[in-house]
Protein backbone atom coordinates (compact mmCIF):
# COMPACT_ATOMS: atom_id res chain seq x y z
CA UNK A 1 0.00 0.00 0.00
CA UNK A 2 1.37 3.39 -1.02
CA UNK A 3 1.93 6.06 1.54
CA UNK A 4 -0.84 8.69 1.65
CA UNK A 5 -3.58 6.42 0.29
CA UNK A 6 -6.61 6.61 2.62
CA UNK A 7 -7.66 3.39 4.14
CA UNK A 8 -11.43 2.55 3.89
CA UNK A 9 -12.55 1.19 7.18
CA UNK A 10 -15.36 -1.32 7.72
CA UNK A 11 -17.46 1.40 9.30
CA UNK A 12 -17.41 3.46 6.09
CA UNK A 13 -18.25 0.44 3.96
CA UNK A 14 -21.25 -0.38 6.08
CA UNK A 15 -22.64 3.15 5.82
CA UNK A 16 -22.30 3.30 2.02
CA UNK A 17 -25.78 3.30 0.29
CA UNK A 18 -26.78 0.10 -1.45
CA UNK A 19 -28.48 0.43 -4.91
CA UNK A 20 -29.67 -3.11 -5.15
CA UNK A 21 -32.58 -4.83 -6.88
CA UNK A 22 -35.16 -3.66 -4.30
CA UNK A 23 -34.42 0.00 -4.97
CA UNK A 24 -34.69 -0.47 -8.73
CA UNK A 25 -38.02 -2.28 -8.38
CA UNK A 26 -39.40 0.46 -6.16
CA UNK A 27 -38.51 3.15 -8.71
CA UNK A 28 -40.01 1.06 -11.52
CA UNK A 29 -43.27 0.59 -9.60
CA UNK A 30 -43.51 4.31 -8.96
CA UNK A 31 -43.10 5.03 -12.67
CA UNK A 32 -45.79 2.49 -13.54
CA UNK A 33 -48.10 3.96 -10.91
CA UNK A 34 -47.64 7.45 -12.31
CA UNK A 35 -48.33 6.10 -15.79
CA UNK A 36 -51.58 4.48 -14.65
CA UNK A 37 -52.70 7.72 -13.00
CA UNK A 38 -52.03 9.63 -16.22
CA UNK A 39 -53.98 7.03 -18.24
CA UNK A 40 -56.84 7.24 -15.76
CA UNK A 41 -57.26 10.96 -16.31
CA UNK A 42 -56.79 10.71 -20.08
CA UNK A 43 -59.11 7.75 -20.75
CA UNK A 44 -61.68 7.70 -17.96
CA UNK A 45 -61.87 11.47 -17.45
CA UNK A 46 -63.28 11.54 -13.89
CA UNK A 47 -65.60 14.36 -12.97
CA UNK A 48 -67.45 14.34 -16.32
CA UNK A 49 -70.34 12.03 -15.48
CA UNK A 50 -72.74 13.70 -17.91
CA UNK A 51 -70.57 12.90 -20.92
CA UNK A 52 -72.17 10.16 -23.00
CA UNK A 53 -70.16 6.97 -23.34
CA UNK A 54 -72.10 5.40 -26.22
CA UNK A 55 -69.65 4.46 -29.01
CA UNK A 56 -71.86 6.12 -31.59
CA UNK A 57 -71.11 9.58 -30.24
CA UNK A 58 -67.35 9.32 -30.50
CA UNK A 59 -66.66 11.98 -33.11
CA UNK A 60 -63.69 11.55 -35.38
CA UNK A 61 -60.76 13.92 -35.33
CA UNK A 62 -61.78 15.05 -38.81
CA UNK A 63 -65.06 16.41 -37.48
CA UNK A 64 -67.47 13.58 -38.34
CA UNK A 65 -71.12 13.58 -37.33
CA UNK A 66 -72.71 11.41 -34.64
CA UNK A 67 -75.71 9.26 -35.54
CA UNK A 68 -78.02 7.00 -33.54
CA UNK A 69 -81.36 5.34 -34.18
CA UNK A 70 -84.32 3.92 -32.33
CA UNK A 71 -86.34 0.92 -33.46
CA UNK A 72 -89.87 2.27 -33.74
CA UNK A 73 -91.31 -1.27 -33.82
CA UNK A 74 -89.87 -1.91 -30.34
CA UNK A 75 -91.15 1.44 -29.11
CA UNK A 76 -94.67 0.56 -30.30
CA UNK A 77 -94.52 -2.80 -28.51
CA UNK A 78 -92.77 -1.97 -25.23
CA UNK A 79 -93.52 1.69 -24.47
CA UNK A 80 -96.07 1.72 -21.63
CA UNK A 81 -97.80 4.82 -23.00
CA UNK A 82 -98.45 2.99 -26.27
CA UNK A 83 -99.85 0.02 -24.38
CA UNK A 84 -102.27 2.28 -22.53
CA UNK A 85 -103.32 4.10 -25.70
CA UNK A 86 -103.83 0.81 -27.53
CA UNK A 87 -105.97 -0.51 -24.67
CA UNK A 88 -108.04 2.69 -24.70
CA UNK A 89 -108.58 2.45 -28.44
CA UNK A 90 -109.47 -1.24 -28.29
CA UNK A 91 -112.00 -0.58 -25.52
CA UNK A 92 -113.59 2.19 -27.57
CA UNK A 93 -113.66 -0.03 -30.66
CA UNK A 94 -115.35 -2.89 -28.80
CA UNK A 95 -117.94 -0.49 -27.37
CA UNK A 96 -118.85 0.95 -30.78
CA UNK A 97 -118.88 -2.46 -32.43
CA UNK A 98 -121.18 -3.78 -29.70
CA UNK A 99 -123.58 -0.90 -30.20
CA UNK A 100 -123.57 -1.41 -33.96
CA UNK A 101 -124.24 -5.12 -33.59
CA UNK A 102 -127.14 -4.40 -31.26
CA UNK A 103 -128.70 -1.94 -33.72
CA UNK A 104 -128.01 -4.24 -36.66
CA UNK A 105 -129.63 -7.16 -34.82
CA UNK A 106 -132.72 -5.07 -34.03
CA UNK A 107 -132.98 -4.00 -37.68
CA UNK A 108 -132.65 -7.56 -38.96
CA UNK A 109 -135.32 -8.69 -36.51
CA UNK A 110 -137.72 -5.99 -37.74
CA UNK A 111 -136.92 -6.79 -41.38
CA UNK A 112 -137.54 -10.52 -40.81
CA UNK A 113 -140.85 -9.81 -39.11
CA UNK A 114 -141.84 -7.52 -41.98
CA UNK A 115 -141.04 -10.21 -44.56
CA UNK A 116 -143.06 -12.72 -42.56
CA UNK A 117 -146.09 -10.43 -42.46
CA UNK A 118 -145.81 -9.72 -46.18
CA UNK A 119 -145.55 -13.43 -47.02
CA UNK A 120 -148.63 -14.16 -44.87
CA UNK A 121 -150.41 -11.19 -46.41
CA UNK A 122 -151.48 -9.98 -42.99
CA UNK A 123 -150.83 -6.32 -43.84
CA UNK A 124 -152.12 -4.16 -46.62
CA UNK A 125 -150.00 -3.12 -49.57
CA UNK A 126 -149.94 0.52 -48.45
CA UNK A 127 -148.87 -0.47 -44.92
CA UNK A 128 -146.20 -2.74 -46.36
CA UNK A 129 -144.89 0.11 -48.50
CA UNK A 130 -144.78 2.40 -45.49
CA UNK A 131 -142.99 -0.15 -43.31
CA UNK A 132 -140.57 -0.91 -46.13
CA UNK A 133 -139.71 2.78 -46.45
CA UNK A 134 -139.10 2.99 -42.71
CA UNK A 135 -136.82 -0.06 -42.85
CA UNK A 136 -134.80 1.51 -45.67
CA UNK A 137 -134.40 4.67 -43.59
CA UNK A 138 -133.20 2.59 -40.62
CA UNK A 139 -130.77 0.71 -42.85
CA UNK A 140 -129.35 3.99 -44.17
CA UNK A 141 -128.95 5.21 -40.60
CA UNK A 142 -126.99 2.06 -39.79
CA UNK A 143 -124.65 2.69 -42.74
CA UNK A 144 -124.13 6.29 -41.64
CA UNK A 145 -123.59 5.24 -38.03
CA UNK A 146 -121.01 2.67 -39.11
CA UNK A 147 -119.14 5.35 -41.11
CA UNK A 148 -119.43 7.77 -38.19
CA UNK A 149 -117.95 5.25 -35.77
CA UNK A 150 -115.16 4.38 -38.20
CA UNK A 151 -114.31 8.07 -38.59
CA UNK A 152 -114.43 8.52 -34.81
CA UNK A 153 -112.04 5.63 -34.26
CA UNK A 154 -109.75 6.89 -37.01
CA UNK A 155 -109.71 10.37 -35.44
CA UNK A 156 -109.00 8.96 -32.00
CA UNK A 157 -106.19 6.79 -33.37
CA UNK A 158 -104.70 9.87 -35.06
CA UNK A 159 -104.92 11.88 -31.84
CA UNK A 160 -103.28 9.08 -29.86
CA UNK A 161 -100.49 8.86 -32.43
CA UNK A 162 -99.97 12.62 -32.11
CA UNK A 163 -99.74 12.24 -28.33
CA UNK A 164 -97.20 9.45 -28.81
CA UNK A 165 -95.09 11.46 -31.26
CA UNK A 166 -95.23 14.53 -29.02
CA UNK A 167 -94.19 12.46 -26.01
CA UNK A 168 -91.35 10.78 -27.92
CA UNK A 169 -90.08 13.98 -29.55
CA UNK A 170 -90.12 15.91 -26.27
CA UNK A 171 -88.27 13.09 -24.55
CA UNK A 172 -85.64 12.80 -27.29
CA UNK A 173 -85.08 16.55 -27.16
CA UNK A 174 -84.31 16.31 -23.43
CA UNK A 175 -82.36 13.09 -23.93
CA UNK A 176 -80.15 14.59 -26.62
CA UNK A 177 -79.17 17.56 -24.47
CA UNK A 178 -77.02 15.06 -22.61
CA UNK A 179 -76.09 12.71 -25.46
CA UNK A 180 -75.37 15.36 -28.11
CA UNK A 181 -76.14 13.28 -31.19
CA UNK A 182 -76.18 15.12 -34.50
CA UNK A 183 -78.99 12.90 -35.83
CA UNK A 184 -81.40 10.39 -34.29
CA UNK A 185 -83.23 8.29 -36.89
CA UNK A 186 -86.24 6.02 -36.64
CA UNK A 187 -85.74 2.49 -37.91
CA UNK A 188 -88.54 0.02 -38.64
CA UNK A 189 -88.81 -3.24 -40.54
CA UNK A 190 -89.83 -2.48 -44.09
CA UNK A 191 -88.97 1.20 -43.69
CA UNK A 192 -86.73 3.38 -45.84
CA UNK A 193 -83.61 2.38 -43.84
CA UNK A 194 -82.86 -1.15 -44.99
CA UNK A 195 -79.92 -1.91 -42.69
CA UNK A 196 -78.39 -0.35 -39.59
CA UNK A 197 -75.33 -0.89 -37.40
CA UNK A 198 -76.33 -2.30 -34.01
CA UNK A 199 -73.74 -0.12 -32.28
CA UNK A 200 -75.88 2.91 -33.20
CA UNK A 201 -79.04 1.42 -31.65
CA UNK A 202 -80.14 3.37 -28.56
CA UNK A 203 -83.63 1.83 -28.35
CA UNK A 204 -82.99 -0.02 -25.09
CA UNK A 205 -81.75 3.06 -23.26
CA UNK A 206 -84.55 5.22 -24.67
CA UNK A 207 -87.25 2.69 -23.72
CA UNK A 208 -85.89 2.33 -20.21
CA UNK A 209 -85.98 6.08 -19.62
CA UNK A 210 -89.31 6.56 -21.42
CA UNK A 211 -91.04 4.00 -19.22
CA UNK A 212 -89.38 5.39 -16.09
CA UNK A 213 -90.65 8.86 -16.97
CA UNK A 214 -94.12 7.47 -17.75
CA UNK A 215 -94.27 5.59 -14.43
CA UNK A 216 -93.17 8.73 -12.57
CA UNK A 217 -95.84 10.88 -14.21
CA UNK A 218 -98.54 8.31 -13.39
CA UNK A 219 -97.56 8.26 -9.72
CA UNK A 220 -98.25 11.98 -9.62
Amino acid sequence: MEEGTPVQTNEYQESKPKCGKNTILTITNLILLLGLIVLYFIVLKPGRVETATHPAIQKSAQGGVTIAYINSDSIMIHYELVKEMRATLETKTRSLESELKRKQSAFEKDAAYFEEQVSKKTISESSAQEIYTQLMVEQQKLYELREQYAAELSRQEYELNMVLMDSLNNFLERYNRRMNFDYIFSYANGGSILSANDSLNITGDVLKQLNASYAKSHKK
